[in-house]
């Protein structure tokens, strides 16, 4: 990257500035951008530098100074004052909705633990106590319902926790919330968005009946391993049974949601007809949470790369409308994708703007900003693009611990209006 150091009085829009001050010390939102309007630029001539940073191949193609008619124009001290403190308004209003917004992350993450928590607890004593860990799966899923359908403006959100053990329940309960999304997207009633989370919930019950040096194991099966391991929607589908209170729907579900509309799928080789609209849902969501935080040789895509995989090499293998509705929701750039800025700043997105699928909402690396503080931003609001996706091994240390970048990728929803209210 080129830098070079300019007189203040030389500064012009187009420029890409570099400033060396605390965050709090100027009324910019980042202290490396590009001037835009005049109101930056004379908020930048106010600020007693004598000198600043610029980079010229991240600057427009700006006149040279003797060349610029307005060289000679520069406002007044007063209208330099006014000019700055509007900027300094506009900085404090958006750190109150930046902090708003970070607010409705917290408790989005809030609402996950917890829910983590109960279905850990409920699947700890399932064994034990099949009919009361139906209850408790049942009441789980009802009040997850609830909050999801108590505003239709519900958002997939990223929920970035550190230290998750391998033996926890955060996937089951992704597929649950991402299978839940899509559910109320393609219009099923409560009913069936009951039935549909439970089903997500259970889906995995058979892994209990596989040992964990297979179940855990990170590099490839081995070909028996991989027909032992194949065999758990059937072991499921026994234990379900067994539980008696549970719905065909949900059974089928537990059976059927590693099986393809193609008949690629296992254990039984079933093609479109005989699997139904709920388990084509989570046979969806499963296989891209898999391809995110599952073991073995695809462990560890990136959520663009694996929605990508779904799409361009897997799509006969799913019902079209699940598929599309999925991607929909997730975005082009689904939360937990890293990226890179069109102004080269690095960011991890956390939630999608449905109106743009391609400018979502992103908290941005800002190093002179303390982490708990960092901006949050709607790519929309700020007409800033995605240059590419990245991987988090194209990151420093320092960025991932920034980014607060998990090895795992966690999903719950965010309402907006149930958020501000709560």
């Amino acid at each position: 990257m080129s830098e070079k150091i300019i007189d203040i009085d030389q500064l012009r829009v187009g420029m890409f500035v570099q400033l060396d001050l605390p965050w709090m010390s100027h009324p910019f939102m980042t202290s490396s951008f590009k001037i835009r309007t005049r109101k930056q630029l004379e908020a930048l001539k106010h600020l007693g530098l004598s000198q600043v940073r610029i980079d010229p191949d991240r600057s427009n193609r700006v006149l040279a100074p003797s060349d610029d008619a307005d060289t000679d124009t520069a406002a007044g001290d007063q209208l330099r004052e006014d000019l700055t403190a509007a900027l300094w308004q506009e900085k404090t209003q958006r750190i109150r909705k930046l902090k708003e917004r970070r607010s409705r992350l917290n408790l989005c993450a809030k609402r996950y633990t917890q829910t983590v928590g109960l279905a850990r607890k409920l699947m700890s004593h399932l064994r034990a106590s099949p009919f009361q860990a139906a209850e408790e799966a049942g009441a789980l899923v009802g009040q997850m319902v609830d909050e999801l359908t108590e505003d239709s403006e519900t958002t997939i959100q990223l929920v970035n926790l550190k230290n998750q053990d391998e033996g926890s329940y955060y996937h089951a309960i992704n597929v649950v919330a991402l299978a839940l999304v899509v559910g109320q997207k393609l219009e099923l009633d409560k009913s069936q968005l009951r039935m549909l989370g439970l089903g997500a919930l259970f889906h995995d019950l058979g892994h209990m009946k596989i040992p964990t040096q297979i179940l855990l194991k990170k590099e490839g099966f081995t070909q028996p391993e991989r027909q032992f391991y194949e065999q758990h929607p059937r072991y499921g589908a026994e234990l379900a049974r067994q539980i008696k209170t549970l719905p065909p729907a949900v059974v089928e579900i537990v059976a059927r949601h590693h099986e393809h509309l193609d008949g690629s799928g296992y254990p039984e080789g079933l093609k479109d007809k005989d699997i139904g609209t709920l388990t084509r849902i989570v046979t969806v969501v499963n296989r891209y949470d898999n391809l995110c935080n599952g073991f073995g040789a695809e462990h560890g895509l990136s959520p663009h790369q694996a929605i990508s995989q779904m799409y361009s090499k897997e799509r006969t293998q799913y019902d079209a409308r699940a598929l599309t509705s999925f991607i929909t929701n997730l975005g082009v750039y689904p939360p937990g994708t890293v990226v890179r800025l069109n102004d080269r700043r690095i960011a991890v997105v956390v939630s999608i703007n449905a109106g743009d699928l391609l400018r979502p909402n992103v908290l941005v690396y800002s190093p002179e900003i303390p982490s708990e503080e960092a901006l949050v931003l709607d790519l929309v609001e700020e007409d800033i693009g995605i240059c590419e996706s990245l991987r988090r091994s194209d990151l420093s240390a320092e960025q991932v611990e920034y980014l607060n970048l998990s090895d795992k990728l966690s999903y719950y929803f965010q309402s907006p209006q149930v958020s501000s209210r709560r």
